[in-house]
């Protein structure tokens, strides 16, 4: 696939040079895709495209800005990760978690482009694109979340990340439906015709086929040539009179062929399609499979069904014969799930004294031979089985988010001698052509090729397997529970062990004993109110925490996690608000009215948006102005500014001033995920040492 890549830059940049740019078309926008924090699979923004058959060259053009929708500020902006594939939608790990379940390797190439949410407009031009769905996920790009700020909301500018897509096409200037009868087809070429698709359909019998070309223009001619099917098969740029380019074709599937003069004033091409087949494939044996669609997204079986039979029944492998499943993969509804094949040897002693070996080669469009070293013989190179099966139980594989078309399934049974090492060094890539220490032999093998979503639907024991949905499409994923991460919830990077989750929880929960404290000082300076309020921030802090810190492993809950986030945010702001108004010094009938009108303003605040910097603002700027409208008449009364009393006016409010001004600094910005039992613990200690310095004796307020 390297040089397919380099054709495609090598074209453009000559094509730009000519001014073939100019010819693509406008044909379709998808404006308006808000995206999302990456943290897993599940949230990313899909965005769908449709190539029509026969285009030359496609282009996938993406501009990213960032809407403001809220707060304080300019929008920032924030790197963007967008990728791009034909068929199926991208399976990717850009976050680099592990997964423990096998997958298919090989899987057919996607685009990736990174970009800036600063309105710049970037751009994944393409020759030869394979008609039909093509798919773009987008999100923000993946940082470490233990590097993550938790800042207040409303503290900055809350901002929407926009993508805006659109698609824009380059038409051919002749396209020309080939009989596949003919031997040759020609096509005459200058700079007004300067681009052709043929469509022809290569004969199933061809298992490897090559195109011969002959241009008239000789040297001075360059002509890229593309092979296309449900994928790119081929790519060359043809620079002389002859040339020949070989691709493995797709059974009963249509080819197009594209041509595009780059330089020179005219050429008159001719094409030939060869059958490159140099060596007999042998027999091949068709194994049957028959669909079981299930009612519900991308569930569905395929089974080996014995004449009028209900249920699935194994197949023998032969010694002689090459046996292959086939089976389709429909388009856009069954590309949402995984796709899992799996092989069983059905008596499994007999294969154990025999040392019976299956191998399993996974192919797309065409089946793949399998030599005699165990290994799979794809287009371009030889490679390891993509399924080895033996008597000590099944090989399944599983492929996440499968593109539509015919699948094969090449088998071949081998029986192994004694210390044979074949399957074990084609595993190592060092060899897998030839084996003498390996024999094709029979076997009898039940087969399981099934479509679920995630893995099987499970997402191991961390996470539930969802269905979500994105530009109109649904998809399976997993949802984690705990820091369990990946696509099967199997990466643990981010899990705490044991002694460190028990190390979180006592930090934030035994910091709220420091509101003792406060509560103790309330009651002796005869604040029942505010000590019952205090008490009721330690109490519902600490279950809270108690609650959510443990990690699944701890936790106490000692009512929903809801209810206790709700008492806690709604206490902590009820303790601000009866702090300020003790303050502030009124009369008891006046502090009762303030203290009751508060808890019930506070309350629905609290439910409204209890994360919000309005909510911490109301309370705060409010009880300010009540001490400042205090105070103020007061000392109006007295004729003096020294109010309150020297001790409380000089050393208690400013040194509690002081010290809950630095728990909210630590609160608002520099609280991230890793850091946050540290510093949330802080602002516990910040606040109930500030209320015990704030609530000033009842002799200083007279």
């Amino acid at each position: 696939m390297r040089e397919s890549v380099l054709v495609f830059s090598l074209t453009w940049i000559v094509a730009i040079q000519r001014g073939l740019c100019g010819k693509l078309e406008r044909v379709a926008q998808r404006p308006n895709n808000v995206l999302d924090d990456y943290y897993a699979y599940r949230h990313i923004s899909i965005i769908h495209f449709n190539v029509p058959d026969c285009t030359v060259a496609a282009a996938f053009k993406f501009i990213v800005n960032e809407e403001k929708t809220g707060g304080i500020g300019r929008c920032a902006s924030r790197n963007v990760s967008l990728f791009l594939k034909s068929g199926s939608l991208p399976f990717i790990r850009p976050d680099g978690s592990k997964i423990a379940a096998k997958l298919m390797k090989g899987r057919r190439r996607y685009y990736s482009l990174m970009m800036e949410s600063n309105g710049d407009e970037y751009a994944i031009k393409i020759d030869a694109p394979p008609p039909g769905d093509w798919y773009a996920v987008a999100f923000r790009s993946w940082t470490d979340p233990d590097n993550g700020k938790i800042t207040q909301q409303g503290l900055g500018a809350t901002c929407d990340t926009v993508l805006d897509a659109e698609l824009l096409l380059e038409s051919a200037s002749t396209v020309s439906l080939v009989d596949r009868k003919m031997e040759k087809f020609e096509v005459h070429m200058n700079e007004s015709v300067d681009s052709a698709v043929m469509q022809l359909l290569v004969p199933e019998e061809f298992v490897d086929s090559s195109l011969r070309l002959k241009s008239s223009c000789g040297e001075e001619c360059k002509i890229a040539v593309h092979v296309t099917a449900e994928d790119h098969l081929a790519g060359a740029i043809v620079n002389t009179t002859n040339a020949t380019v070989f691709f493995k074709p797709y059974s009963d599937a249509f080819h197009y062929v594209t041509l595009r003069l780059l330089s020179g004033e005219s050429s008159n091409v001719s094409l030939q399609l060869v059958d490159g087949s140099s060596v007999a494939e042998g027999q091949v044996k068709s194994v049957n499979l028959m669909r079981k669609s299930l009612p519900d997204f991308f569930l569905f079986d395929y089974e080996h069904l014995r004449e009028n039979s209900t249920k699935p029944s194994a197949f023998n492998l032969t010694a002689d014969t090459l046996s292959v499943l086939s089976f389709e993969i429909g388009r856009v509804y069954d590309v949402g799930g995984t796709l899992t094949l799996g092989f069983k040897l059905v008596d499994a002693e007999n294969a154990e004294k025999k040392s019976i070996v299956v191998v399993a080669c996974i192919s797309l469009g065409y089946y793949s031979n399998i030599t005699a070293g165990g290994g799979c013989a794809r287009t371009d190179n030889t490679t390891a089985g993509d399924i080895y099966v033996n008597s000590t139980g099944p090989g399944v594989v599983h492929v996440p988010f499968p593109e539509p078309g015919i699948w094969h399934v090449s088998l071949r049974a081998f029986c192994e001698e004694e210390g044979c090492h074949c399957v074990a060094s084609c595993l190592n890539g060092t060899t897998c052509e030839d084996c003498d220490c390996m024999s094709p032999c029979e076997a009898r093998l039940e087969s399981r090729v099934s479509s679920l979503p995630c893995i099987e639907g499970r997402c191991n024991s961390h996470g539930k397997c969802m269905h979500y949905m994105s530009g109109g499409f649904v998809f399976g994923a997993c949802h984690c529970s705990g820091a369990y991460r990946g696509f099967d919830c199997a990466d643990d990077t981010y899990v705490l062990a044991g002694s460190e989750v028990i190390v979180h929880v006592l930090m934030l929960t035994f910091s709220n004993l420091a509101f003792i404290g406060s509560i103790y000082v309330a009651v002796r300076r005869e604040y029942f109110t505010e000590a019952i309020v205090y008490a009721a921030v330690m109490f519902f802090s600490t279950f809270y925490h108690a609650c959510e810190a443990g990690e699944d492993l701890y936790s106490v809950c000692i009512m929903r996690l809801s209810v206790l986030q709700f008492c806690d945010f709604f206490n902590a702001l009820l303790s601000i608000w009866v702090t300020l108004v003790a303050m502030a010094s009124f009369g008891p009938k006046i502090t009762a009215f303030c203290q009751i009108a508060g808890a019930v303003v506070l309350a629905m605040s609290a439910e409204m948006d209890r994360t919000a910097l309005w909510v911490f603002l109301l309370p705060a700027v409010t009880g300010s102005v009540l001490i400042g409208l205090s105070w103020a008449v007061r000392c109006k009364r007295r004729a003096t500014v020294r109010y309150p009393s020297r001790p409380y006016r000089s050393v208690y409010f400013p040194a509690g001033l002081l010290l809950v001004s630095l728990g909210l600094v630590c609160y608002a910005f520099l609280q991230t995920r890793r850091n946050y039992y540290i510093v949330h613990s802080l602002w516990h200690v910040c606040v109930a040492v500030g209320v015990v310095l704030l609530l000033p004796k009842r002799q200083y307020m007279k």
